[in-house]
């Protein structure tokens, strides 16, 4: 598990560093954003959401955003429910398979404002 939680954190900092590019800032300048006094504040997190044999009698989780800076979700084919607000309106994330969903959290958001 050490092994793939190194493997995450570079992922989240190669992505840190191409939004830099792509936002026209120094590289490596978000990730100082997110360096605290004793180094990067990365942790993982783990859930499993199987399908419910009777969904009419649950409500899922509310509507939130993500407090983090860069969020890695790891998909799966067979349960639906993430969404995203674009333009004040909710839609569905397509399921794929063996993929990962990025997220920009409130954190990253405020850190670019």
């Amino acid at each position: 598990m050490k092994e793939f939680a190194l493997k995450l954190e570079n992922l989240a900092v190669e992505l840190l560093d191409l939004l830099c590019e792509n936002l026209g800032l120094e590289k490596g300048y978000l990730k100082k954003v997110f360096n605290g006094s004793k180094g990067p504040n990365f942790g993982t997190k783990v859930n499993n959401h199987p399908l419910c044999p009777k969904p009419g009698l649950i409500k899922g989780l509310r509507a939130h955003i993500d407090a983090g800076g860069i969020i890695l979700r790891f998909q799966d084919d067979k349960v639906s429910g993430l969404q995203l607000l674009k333009d004040d309106q909710w839609i569905d994330v397509p399921l794929m398979r063996h993929s990962i969903v990025i997220n920009l959290g409130d954190q990253l958001e405020t850190s670019l404002n």
